[in-house]
């Protein structure tokens, strides 16, 4: 499975546009779109905690 991504300047903030590409088979849809829609938000958690978990 691919996901791309892309980030673009937004008033306020950031766009990503994530675009998933070879889904696996033996996960729904819904779960991989659950997973896609996460990920930004851990990486966002992340990026404003200076790079420290938890």
């Amino acid at each position: 499975m691919t996901m791309t991504p892309p980030l673009t300047d937004a008033p306020g903030g950031t766009d990503v546009l994530i675009v998933r590409e070879g889904d696996p088979d033996g996960v729904p849809a819904a779960d991989n779109e659950a997973g896609a829609r996460m990920a930004p938000a851990d990486l966002a958690r992340l990026a404003e905690a200076g790079g420290r978990s938890g």
